[in-house]
């Protein structure tokens, strides 16, 4: 995907930002920031894989494992796969009364690291949720450190060929719908020619059923278990499946899992309140006026013409970019229709932090200087040139948009596959929810248009059951990818859970700051106490504007604000393409 950047759900949090990269490289598309990586020494190649917890020491106050459990839970005869599992140790003792076990996150995707996310904002997670558990992260299958790889691509030369052409709009060209149908089915023959066992491995009833492995390796009988996007599916699959299993189960960003594994509606329904999202967007620029947002008009519809009038002119024009004064050699690249309506959608994730960078770019690009709308809101040094690299172990893995596709159309209990006439009726059908279904379908449905892999582990159970505690649901007033009345939906068939609505714009929870919603987590991962049914937290942020305050209890506000910022990088994460104004996320 050579065009933007970041995502906690793709629902899709994070593969498709991270697709974004793997095609901005492989197109050679230079990119205008470099991406920043850890210290990292650790060789997980190193670590023996073992079916009980051996820990080791790494990325300095971390513990890793490898643990080893069936490639296939319904028929373990087939293999082993090794899970990635890090984790920040509790500060407290085992044996003290106050300390809580392991508590599991999934950042979405799919197709992000649990591991990342932990190396990178454990101390944030602490930070809010106090120290009584031990913060664990892991790789779900197909993903980051965990083996084995989904491997279609012998090498990066043959996945240059594949994904360099790739249409990240459906609307880019006359014939971006017809080549998207296309390499969708020559993607789905790669994976049943090339990896059809470990593409029937990695679907997610058996993720849930690796965190129930990873679970009892800890000596604990029962989850405890925060995620957000695609993790929300992750964790309300295994509360169908395992429900006397739940500890503590919070989900964030819902999808609908009904949606999802039905393989049909999932796409359009995640659009819902994309262009509610985008008007509220709009709202706070009038509301902000001239001083605070640089698009700003007299009315909504005069600030939605603007935008909408030069996404018209870039999709006729393109603009060309050039910087000669770099240090390290040129850089250049075009800011084409699908950039701008990628960087639109993606706005909407963060919109606190993106949704200004973003009208300065609008700004820029008006005038023909396509440099912000490159570079992203948060600028960086233009001389800085990304590379790109590739793991050099054997077998050659992407892991990206092959790992998303394996998980979001195997997991389809329906055949996904569609002839051009069929996708067409379909990508209609979606785009009659929002303008922006043209960046949404390529990487959703349209992926799986040549599907024919299906998971092997099945969903046992239905999304109607009695779990041993009650789970906590979050929803943002205007999700764009996840809309509010998902997690209604969802939690229909939950006995005794609780939706908690956040009255913010973005992707997830994590996209707005609010204290009210960091205490809902803390006390109902510290205490077990719920939000009373119908509870509304506020946020203590304008998306033009400087926050506006907080708790006058500091300690709280701190907890709130740790989340806020955990929240962000939480989808951040998913993030590293050419540009940044916002986090994607599924």
């Amino acid at each position: 995907m050579v065009r933007l950047l970041n995502i906690a759900m793709r629902p899709l949090t994070s593969s498709y930002s991270r697709s974004v990269a793997l095609l901005l490289c492989l197109s050679g598309f230079v990119q205008a920031k470099s991406l920043a990586k850890r210290d990292d020494t650790f060789d997980w190649a190193n670590l023996t894989a073992s079916p009980n917890l051996t820990l080791a020491p790494c990325y300095g106050s971390f513990q890793c494992s490898r643990l080893t459990v069936p490639l296939q839970y319904s028929d373990p005869s087939v293999g082993e796969a090794q899970v990635a599992i890090i984790l920040l140790p509790s500060n407290l003792s085992h044996d003290d009364p106050a300390y809580l076990g392991p508590l599991l996150f999934n950042p979405g995707g799919p197709g992000s690291s649990g591991v990342d996310i932990v190396v990178e904002d454990a101390a944030l997670f602490r930070e809010v949720l106090g120290p009584q558990y031990d913060i664990v992260g892991f790789d779900p299958r197909g993903v980051g450190h965990t083996t084995p790889v989904i491997s279609l691509f012998q090498s990066p030369a043959e996945a240059l060929e594949f994904f360099a052409p790739y249409p990240l709009n459906a609307n880019e060209s006359i014939s971006s719908l017809g080549r998207i149908v296309a390499q969708a089915q020559i993607l789905g023959d790669l994976a049943n020619a090339r990896a059809k066992t470990v593409v029937e491995s990695v679907s997610t009833p058996t993720v849930a059923t690796d965190m129930l492995s990873i679970v009892r390796a800890f000596g604990r009988d029962k989850l405890s278990y925060y995620g957000v996007s695609y993790g929300s599916l992750l964790g309300a699959t295994f509360a169908a499946m395992f429900p006397d299993q739940v500890e503590r189960l919070a989900i964030d960003g819902i999808v609908n899992a009904h949606d999802w594994y039905q393989g049909t509606s999932f796409a359009k329904d995640s659009l819902l309140d994309t262009d509610a999202a985008l008007e509220s967007v709009y709202e706070a620029c009038v509301a902000a006026g001239p001083s605070l947002c640089p698009i700003f008009e007299n009315s909504t519809d005069l600030v939605r013409a603007r935008v909408n009038r030069l996404i018209d002119d870039i999709h006729l024009a393109p603009v060309a970019l050039f910087n000669s004064s770099g240090t390290t050699g040129n850089v250049f690249g075009v800011v084409d229709y699908t950039v701008v309506v990628q960087q639109l959608l993606e706005m909407l994730y963060n919109p606190y932090t993106d949704a200004l960078g973003f009208a300065q770019a609008v700004v820029q690009l008006e005038q023909g200087n396509g440099t912000l709308i490159f570079q992203g809101a948060d600028t960086q040094n233009i001389d800085t040139l990304a590379t790109c690299t590739f793991d050099s172990s054997e077998p050659f893995s992407v892991g990206f948009l092959d790992v998303e596709a394996a998980i979001e159309c195997g997991d389809s209990i329906v055949d996904t596959r569609r002839t051009l006439e069929a996708a067409r009726a379909e990508y209609e059908s979606i785009l009659e929810m929002s303008s922006l279904a043209t960046a949404w379908y390529p990487l959703t449905q349209g992926i799986c248009a040549g599907w024919s892999v299906r998971g092997k582990d099945h969903l046992n159970g239905s999304f109607e059951t009695n779990t041993s505690f009650p789970l906590l649901l979050i929803g943002n007033t205007f999700d764009p990818v996840t809309p509010i009345e998902n997690a209604h939906n969802m939690s229909a068939g939950f006995v005794g859970f609780v939706v908690l609505q956040q009255n913010s714009t973005g992707h997830t929870s994590q996209s707005g700051l609010s204290t009210c919603t960091a205490l809902a987590l803390n006390t109902y991962f510290n205490n077990g106490t719920l939000p009373q049914p119908g509870t509304v937290c506020q946020i203590e942020a304008e998306i033009f504007g400087p926050p506006t305050g907080g708790s006058s209890n500091a300690s709280l506000a701190a907890r709130g604000q740790g989340l806020g910022v955990s929240a962000r990088a939480l989808t951040r994460k998913k993030v590293t393409s050419r540009s940044t104004f916002g986090g994607r996320a599924t």
